[in-house]
């Protein structure tokens, strides 16, 4: 017996599919997608019945055939598809025949009235029209439903191979992988499925599946979804032309060089300034999307560097910072800001401001809004944190985060001796947050201890195999900045060298600078230029303010 459909494009628990499953008014269901048959008991639960995508039935009698005016569709055209006005246990139906591969037929689809349809025999992910056609021609059209399918035929005339899938987007991937001999047979193949956002994702899995080079995706016109609504709008030489010109399908993620002329062609603009000439000279400042590991020995200065940069992000660009300082307090960050503003070490007890000073130093750093702190103290797992830094950008519209330092952040997780390995994947997530929300990363990381006559705090040279934990530190940041300063020289102790141990976008490096810490008003100051890049003539004026 015939089941008849209850309820269409309901979604399929087993596989996933939003849409690829039928509920029969017999309470079984089954879904296109994975093939799975289910019932639901009177209870509620649902049972498994042995997966098979055969349905027993008595076929519908072959129909009349006739002209379908509604559809545009001749009679030529739907006796060539078989295509035929019957009725099904004395409901009136359209029929789509499906054959085997000796022209049997084994399995129908039937469309009533309005958008219903039952499905009688199996139609075993065959293509409707495929026995019109011998294998090895020239052009293979395929289309998402068998209406679209005589559509095209018709507008060739029905001279040229068009099939359709039976099941439509959802289903399309498996019909074509059964099919797939007979389909590579033909030189070019089109897939010309709907318009919409399901119906273009099928095209390019399945495209995706043929030899690379054979398939192509036909795109419709703005405004029309498939070849039947293009055939009622006599938009038949357009419709032609969608066919012909389609494109040849690539891989998701491959484009030819040909296309991007516009990116190319866009001027080339400086990046974000640092605070400092002498950074700017060597890095050409920060840019979005990119990580900057900044590294030095304990004590340094690294904090106070950050807390420079988001100022100057924050207070002399105007734009949103994200700071995240997992070994302090949000108040202490806060006062780093405000000291920085004013000038003062607010931070120490002896500092001396008025409370109008003090107000004045918030009202115009944090009091601006655009200052954002994640309040947490010590470790935090790395999808925890992630999942705040996400919510800074995308919530809170901060292009910039500074993330201090990378070992707190695996330091709590109970990895044994893999320390290394937790860096690899936290530095492996973080590479992939920064290209996908395209914000600016700071990234503050420790230096291991040295063998060298000298430590990093004493002021020895830093390099890139000096960074703590893992080499995928410099291998997946953009650019690193160590900051070198011998701690304990009574002439030296307040200078901090800059040195750029890696930079990807312009290659130069080496010594950045010198800033020399301020001690009366907290404030890095730049003192000392070591490096100034030759410009061409041509590039005058393009130097940061």
């Amino acid at each position: 017996m015939s089941e008849e459909v209850a309820e269409l494009h309901v979604p399929c628990e087993d596989c996933g599919s939003s849409d690829a499953r039928v509920i029969y008014t017999s309470g079984w269901s089954h879904c296109f997608s994975c093939e799975t048959n289910r019932k639901v008991g009177a209870g509620g639960d649902e049972e498994e019945r042995p997966v098979t995508n055969k349905v027993k039935s008595s076929l519908a009698p072959i129909g009349e055939y006739i002209d379908m005016p509604k559809r545009g569709l001749r009679l030529d055209t739907c006796k060539k598809f078989g295509y035929s006005k019957s009725n099904f246990r004395g409901t009136p139906c359209h029929v789509a025949p499906y054959h085997d591969d000796k022209g049997k037929v084994i399995g129908q689809k039937l469309r009533f009235a309005g958008k219903d349809f039952s499905i009688t025999g199996t139609l075993d992910n065959k293509l409707f029209g495929r026995k019109l056609w011998q294998s090895g021609g020239k052009r293979l059209v395929i289309t998402e439903g068998e209406i679209d399918a005589m559509s095209y035929s018709q507008v060739t005339n029905l001279s040229w191979p068009v099939v359709s899938v039976p099941n439509g987007a959802a289903a399309a991937y498996k019909s074509i992988k059964a099919n797939i001999d007979w389909i590579e047979s033909f030189e070019v193949v089109v897939f010309m499925f709907d318009s919409d956002e399901p119906g273009q994702k099928a095209a390019q899995e399945c495209a995706e599946i043929l030899t690379p080079g054979k398939a192509a995706i036909a795109r419709l016109p703005e405004g029309y979804k498939d070849a039947n609504e293009m055939l009622l709008a006599r938009k038949i030489k357009e419709l032609q032309v969608a066919v012909w010109n389609a494109e040849v399908a690539r891989p998701d993620g491959i484009i030819n060089g040909n296309s991007l002329w516009d990116d190319v062609n866009a001027p080339v603009e400086m990046g974000t300034p640092f605070p400092w000439k002498g950074l700017n000279d060597l890095t050409y400042g920060m840019r979005r999307g990119e990580i900057i590991a900044l590294t030095a020995g304990t004590g340094t200065g690294k904090s106070t560097i950050c807390a420079e940069i988001a100022h100057h992000l924050g207070n002399t660009l105007k734009q949103n910072v994200g700071y995240v300082a997992l070994e302090e307090s949000s108040s202490r960050s806060g006062l780093r800001l405000m000291s920085i503003h004013c000038n003062k070490t607010l931070h120490l007890p002896n500092t001396k401001i008025t409370d109008d000073e003090r107000r004045k130093a918030f009202d115009e750093t944090l009091g601006t809004g655009r200052y954002y702190f994640y309040d947490h103290w010590g470790s935090t797992g790395a999808d925890n944190l992630l999942r705040k830094l996400s919510y800074l950008v995308k919530g809170l519209e901060c292009p910039w985060i500074i993330l201090d330092h990378l070992s707190i952040v695996v330091s709590g997780l109970d990895l044994g001796e893999d320390e290394r390995r937790a860096i690899d994947n936290t530095m492996t997530a973080l590479r992939s947050f920064t290209e996908e929300t395209k914000c600016g990363l700071i990234l503050v990381n420790h230096l291991k201890r040295t063998t060298k006559t000298k430590s990093h705090e004493r002021g020895a040279q830093v390099e890139l195999s000096d960074l703590r934990g893992s080499q995928s530190i410099s291998q997946l940041s953009d650019t690193v900045i160590a900051a070198e300063r011998d701690q304990q020289s009574d002439e030296d102790g307040n200078l901090i060298t800059l040195r750029v141990l890696k930079n990807r976008y312009a290659g130069f490096t080496g010594t950045a600078g010198t800033l020399e810490y301020e001690s009366k008003t907290g404030r890095l100051k730049e003192c000392g230029t070591d490096f100034q890049r030759e410009l061409p003539e041509e590039a005058d004026g393009e130097e940061f303010d």
